[in-house]
């Protein structure tokens, strides 16, 4: 009779061991399929300044580069689902103007002309691919704004914000569903004015404009910073 009860027993136990088991990997598979969360990314960087064609603003009547620089910011996103998510990045890069190499008014080395910072607020499309939770490589496109804010000395200089447009990717690597790492490449080009080719070195003197009006600033940057996911 005893061991009739204890059989009894040890079964109702595997039995209710077994429901618990399976509700736990039902709840983790559905928690994994539906990762609608929001997630705030820090980050910093290097940004690869990019140029300015003569013509393209009213500062310099020559060409000009946007000096490689230090980058810093932040992402915040919310994931529609795994695969599908919107985010928003602010970034800041204090850079400068300089000289091509080899300008013969400063000889072979690049030497600044002044401060230019530039401030992107971009909004993006990020599609998130692969199966493993731990490593989640994407591809991101995006769009927005630029705000430049130069200071020359003896000229007068204004910020103005432009168009810009961006495409990226990289990957997350996460520890735990709440905290990671993560490593991401983007490319941005502004759009410098309408291609009309009204600033300074073109108002008077056509030669001094580009015949293809190259009035786009491209330049891109690598980052890497952590991952908060709630």
């Amino acid at each position: 009779m005893k061991t009739r009860i204890a059989i009894v027993v040890l079964a109702l136990t595997a039995a209710s061991f077994a429901r618990a088991q399976e509700s736990y990997v039902t709840v983790h598979v559905e928690s994994q399929e539906h990762r609608n969360h929001f997630e705030i990314s820090p980050f910093g960087g290097y940004l690869f300044g990019g140029h300015f064609d003569r013509g393209s603003n009213s500062l310099f009547t020559t060409d000009v580069d946007v000096d490689d620089d230090a980058t810093y910011g932040a992402r915040f996103g919310y994931l529609i689902n795994r695969y599908f998510e919107l985010e928003f990045q602010y970034s800041r890069t204090e850079s400068h103007f300089v000289t091509h190499n080899g300008d013969q008014l400063f000889g072979p080395d690049a030497q600044p002309l002044g401060k230019l910072n530039i401030d992107y607020f971009l909004g993006y499309m990020t599609f998130n691919f692969g199966h493993n939770p731990h490593v989640i490589p994407y591809i991101t496109l995006g769009a927005g704004a630029a705000n430049l804010d130069p200071t020359v000395f003896g000229r007068n200089a204004s910020s103005e914000t432009k168009f810009t447009a961006s495409l990226g990717g990289g990957v997350r690597t996460m520890f735990t569903p709440h905290f990671g790492l993560r490593f991401d490449g983007r490319i941005y080009t502004t759009l410098l004015d309408n291609g009309d080719n009204n600033n300074s070195g073109c108002n008077n003197n056509r030669n001094n404009c580009h015949d293809h009006n190259n009035n786009w600033l491209t330049n891109g940057d690598v980052t890497g910073g952590l991952v908060v996911s709630f």
